[in-house]
Formats: C-alpha cells, sequence, structure tokens
C-alpha cells in the first residue's frame, strides 16, 4: 500500500481536477470568464522543458576532449561548407542536427520488420525463415558528425543542447513479456552522453494495464545504463495523471508512483552531477483538459496537446 505521503498527493491531485473542472463551467458561463480563460490558455509549443543559460553552458563545455581546443580548419575551396559565415551554418544546425522522435524511432522498427518479412516471403521454403523478435533497428551515427572536427565541433554545440523527449514506450510485441529494451533503439553510449533528457510518463491510462510497472522497465534500462555514466545537465520528468477518481486503477497505480519517484530520487543523490537534477512536473488529464498540479488556480491546457501529451502506455500494447 502506498505511504501517506502518496495518498495525500492523490488527494491534491483530485481537489486540482475539481478546481480545473469549475474554471472551466464558469468559463462556460461568463463570457469575461471565457475569454480570459482563452488568454490563460497558449498555443501548442515544442516541448515543455526550457533550457537555461548557465545550463547551456554547462552542456557546451562538455565536448569531448579531442573537441575541446578552439581551432579553425584553413579552407582550401571557396564552395567549403566552411567558408560560410558561422552564422549560417548556425543556421544549417538547427534544421540537420536534432534528436529523433520516439514516435520515428519505433516506427522505423516496425517499418523495418514489416521489409524483412516481406523478404522473407519471396524466399524458398527451405531456407530458414525464422525472424527473431528481438531483431534490433540498426543505429547509425549522423553522417554530419563524420565530416571533419570543426564541423563535429559545432554540430555538437547544437546537439547537446537540444532536448531527448521520452514520451512513449517501445513496442511491446505478441508474446513478449514486457516492451523492447530501450537501448535497441538508442544506443547506450548516446543514451549516456545525453544532456537534457524529458520523461512523460503516464500513469493510470487502463484499468486492464498496469502503466507504473511497464514504466518501471523502461525507468531501469536507462537508470543501469545512466548509473555507469552520464553526462545529464537537467531531467525533466512529467506525470500525466489520469482517471485520477477511480480508486479501484489507482490502489496500485499509487504504489508505483511512489516506486518511481524513489527509483528517480535514488539516482539523483547516488549519480546526479548536482542537487535539484530532476525537475518535476504533474498534469492531471480531463477529457478535452490537462490540469497543472502546484498551483491554487490551475493552470489549464487543451488536451490532447501534438507536444505535451503524445502518446499513453497503450498505444503501443
Amino acid at each position: 500500500m502506498a505511504g501517506p505521503e502518496s495518498r495525500r498527493k492523490l488527494a491534491e491531485w483530485r481537489v486540482i481536477q475539481h478546481r480545473g473542472r469549475n474554471k472551466i463551467l464558469r468559463a462556460s458561463r461568463d463570457p469575461v470568464a471565457r475569454a480570459k480563460l482563452r488568454a490563460e490558455i497558449p498555443p501548442p509549443t515544442s516541448g515543455s522543458l526550457r533550457i537555461s543559460e548557465p545550463d547551456r553552458i554547462s552542456a557546451v563545455n562538455t565536448l569531448p576532449a579531442f573537441l575541446s581546443e578552439p581551432f579553425e580548419t584553413p579552407v582550401t575551396c571557396r564552395h567549403s561548407f566552411l567558408a560560410f559565415p558561422p552564422e549560417i551554418r548556425n543556421v544549417i544546425y538547427r534544421y540537420a542536427v536534432r534528436y529523433p522522435t520516439c514516435r520515428s524511432l519505433y516506427d522505423y522498427y516496425y517499418d523495418q520488420r514489416e521489409k524483412a518479412l516481406a523478404k522473407i516471403e519471396l524466399r524458398p521454403r527451405s531456407i530458414n525463415t525464422k525472424v527473431s523478435r528481438q531483431s534490433k533497428v540498426p543505429l547509425r551515427t549522423p553522417a554530419i558528425l563524420l565530416l571533419c572536427k570543426q564541423i563535429t565541433r559545432e554540430a555538437l554545440s547544437f546537439l547537446y543542447c537540444q532536448v531527448f523527449v521520452m514520451d512513449r514506450i517501445p513496442p511491446w510485441l505478441m508474446g513478449n513479456p514486457a516492451p523492447l529494451p530501450m537501448n535497441f533503439f538508442v544506443s547506450k553510449p548516446t543514451l549516456q552522453s545525453l544532456r537534457f533528457v524529458e520523461i512523460k510518463i503516464s500513469l493510470g491510462d487502463s484499468v486492464n494495464i498496469a502503466s507504473g510497472s511497464v514504466w518501471m522497465k523502461l525507468l531501469d534500462d536507462l537508470l543501469d545504463a545512466w548509473s555507469e555514466h552520464n553526462s545529464l545537465v537537467r531531467l525533466h520528468v512529467v506525470f500525466k495523471l489520469s482517471n485520477v477518481t477511480r480508486p479501484n486503477m489507482w490502489f496500485y497505480e499509487l504504489e508505483d508512483f511512489e516506486k518511481i519517484v524513489e527509483k528517480l530520487n535514488n539516482f539523483e543523490f547516488r549519480h546526479g552531477s548536482k542537487p535539484g537534477l530532476i525537475q518535476w512536473e504533474h498534469w492531471v488529464l480531463d477529457f478535452e483538459y490537462a490540469y497543472r498540479v502546484g498551483y491554487r488556480n490551475p493552470i489549464i491546457r487543451i488536451h490532447p496537446d501534438p507536444y505535451i501529451w503524445q502518446g499513453s502506455v497503450i498505444e503501443w500494447v
């Protein structure tokens, strides 16, 4: 059974939901309140983690040793990429250097799997055509990081200031006891080199599936890799809480929530680079709206949102 602190949090989430519903109800009756609510709800933005300037400097200052010294590569051709001014190169890096989304990683896995099955169907029956459930996605280094030291340094400076968002569990194939490991899609060295990570954990998605226990498997994979080595400057954890008024669902989900928080706090204490490494955020999902926990007058957002509420634990089941 969950402890008193977690039960107090559940009661707080229910109060927030009640206040949020009342705020929307007042807006539906009063034109002034409706206009005020519309002004409070911002348009969708690409992520909720905002990187401060000190964190950005800390991330850039941790480049690999062979790239740590500034240098200029002599330009022997006027058509060379390095002949562009730094401002133009920076604009190109903003478009070319970014982390993939979890959705694109998992879609690519399914595409490759379907292509493998299609090839098998064309082979003679005498050939062994078994496809492994554990076949990995081929992992590749972006070509822009393999050109020269100066381009690699400049590109990594942008990449290290990007946020890698984990908002979905990996594919859960039929017959497997758990989702595929995260290192099938992102290599361990890449996980250990991430500076800014945002994990969006959905709880209370379904009565039949314990969302928390599924997310703990993904967290175990991440924390095992990060416990060996990590370069984290900021870890942002967002809890998306659904069906908070259903006690039969949250009897177990609350225990899992408590275990997840304990795992992350223990990691921060033992392996974090600084106190306060982890930032916490809680949202109560309520049909078409979401309410931010921690405010007496709850912040309201439209739900679903293509950036904040990407997917649930049951999407890939």
